[in-house]
Formats: C-alpha cells, structure tokens, sequence
C-alpha cells in the first residue's frame, strides 16, 4: 500500500486520476505501435459522430460531459487533424453542425477491430463484483441528481455543527514542559505573572501549577497555592479558543478529586468574576469593598 492509499475513499480522485491516465497513456501507444494516428482523447466524439450524423457543438458537449469551452478545444484539434468538418445546419443556417469528414470515417472504419480488442481487454480488466464501467456509470447518475458540490456543503454543514467529541486532559505540572506550557498561559492571559507577586497569606511561597489540554493541545491552566487544609486559587485562565467548552470546570473538578483530604477550594477575585466562580460552584463568602474584591469558595465532599 503506497502512503496516498491509507487516505481511504479520500483519494477517490487520485485514484481515478491514476486508473485515467493509464488507459490514455497505454491507449496512445497501443494507436502508436500500430501506426495508426488517433488519441484516446479523441473517442468520445469520434465515436458519437459515428453513430450520429451531425451535432452541435452544444449537443455534442452535453453528450460527452465536457464544458462548451474545452469541447471547443478538443474539437478544433480534432478538426484540425482532418477527422471532423462542419456544416449549415439544415433547418437553421445561422448554426454549424459537425460531422465525420471522409478521412474521419475511413480512420473509424480502421479503427473498430482496435476497438473490439480494446473493450475486450477492459472487460476483462475490469471482472469483478464491483464492475468499474458499472460503478462510474451509479456514480454519474447520482451526481446528475445532486451536484458533488451540493453534497459536499451539505455534509460540511451536518459535520461541522454536530457536537464534538473532546478528550480533555489534566495534570499536574511535575515536569519542566508542562509547567512551561502553564506558565506560557498564564502569561498570555495575565498582565501579572504568577510569580511576580507572592501571596503572604500562604504557607508555601510558590504555586503549584495544572495544565489543561483539549485533544492534546494546551487550552488552559490554574495555579493553586495548598495550606494545611485548603487551596487557594491565585490563578485560572482558558485559552480564547477553548472557552465556554468546559475546561474551567474540568480543571475545578481534577484539583477536587485529586486532593480530597482539603476542606475547600478559595478563590479571592475581582467583583466581575463572581458569575464565573458561581458558574464552577463556587458560592460568595465575603465581600473587601475597599479594594474591590470578593472571596468565594468551593466546599470539597469526600
């Protein structure tokens, strides 16, 4: 299995891509080694015009799948090669219509034993449960039914706006890249820094920081300072990208699961912040009008 196989029904493209230029590139040189002067790009018009009297360039397009555009460029190769000519179109002259020229019907003629061996050759190729001509063939009439295009929004839109799955990781920063990780939030977030200033209320002077990541990227971070018997929130903080997604609530969760000997959770913030704590299930417990700043807590069950 090459490495654009793994991509599954994704590489659909490549792979038709892959299965077309096989048969163009092996089609040409079989024309070649037989000294014949043909292309296989040239066959669906050629033969639709022989078996067709005359068509238009717009009928003819629509008939081979191609845009007005590139059916101009591949009919005026064509022409210009001898094989097709055109016409007034008999019941409006202001209309030209194509048609086999006699070199054009004297190189089919040649050409349809070739053509026997090479459906031949393509029929066995292609036996197998999933006929190939059949499948293409299902898959144009769906398309013709619904635009690919149409499908694609329309799935985009469904995937896009179903609730998604996250994997949310916590833990304790014990290690220098996660505590950088942290520490790398915090500064984001804050215009003060953790350790620029120092609660004196605490036992230990430091910190100890959690990393929140969301399918194993960094999405957030609290640092929490321990006493005896409670911990104090200094700081917690949610990467823009993350939030309203719950990673507040889940690092709240791990401290309290983690530490259940501690009494409560408190969190000294600013007056604005009160609905987010109260979000968490912290409850107001005091009020410092002076500096504008309130206490909440968070009691911890065992």
């Amino acid at each position: 299995m090459n490495t654009i196989e793994k991509a599954g029904i994704l590489a659909i493209a490549a792979k038709l891509q892959n299965v077309l230029d096989t048969l163009r590139d092996a089609g040409n040189l079989f024309y070649k080694a037989h000294d014949i002067n043909f292309e296989t790009k040239w066959f669906p018009p050629i033969f639709l015009l022989s078996i067709v009297d005359q068509l238009s360039v717009t009928e003819l397009a629509k008939e081979i799948g191609l845009s007005h555009p590139a059916a101009i460029g591949l009919l005026k190769e064509i022409e210009k090669n001898g094989l097709i000519s055109s016409v007034k179109d008999s019941r409006d002259e202001r209309k030209r219509n194509l048609m086999l020229s006699p070199k054009g019907r004297e190189v089919v003629s040649e050409l349809k034993p070739y053509w026997d061996s090479i459906a031949s050759t393509l029929s066995e190729v292609t036996a197998n449960p999933h006929n190939l001509f059949i499948a293409l063939t299902e898959v144009e009439t769906r398309l013709d039914k619904k635009p690919l295009l149409e499908r694609l929004n329309e799935k985009a839109d469904q995937i896009l706006n179903q609730p998604k799955d996250k994997d949310f990781t916590i833990e304790r920063c014990d290690n220098s890249f996660a505590l950088n990780l942290a520490k790398a939030i915090n500064r984001e977030l804050f215009t003060h820094p953790v350790e620029e200033e120092i609660n004196p209320d605490t036992a230990k002077s430091k910190p100890t920081y959690f990393l929140a990541s969301v399918n194993g990227l960094p999405a957030g971070h609290t640092a929490i300072y321990f006493t005896d018997s409670e911990m104090e929130i200094y700081s917690i903080g949610v990467l823009e990208q993350y939030r309203n997604q719950g990673v507040a609530r889940h690092l709240i969760q791990h401290i309290k699961q983690s530490y259940p000997s501690m009494k409560l959770i408190k969190a000294v913030c600013e007056i604005h912040q009160k609905s987010f704590f109260e979000h968490l299930g912290f409850v107001f417990k005091k009020a410092d009008k002076e500096n504008n700043r309130i206490t909440m807590e968070l009691k911890i069950v065992s």
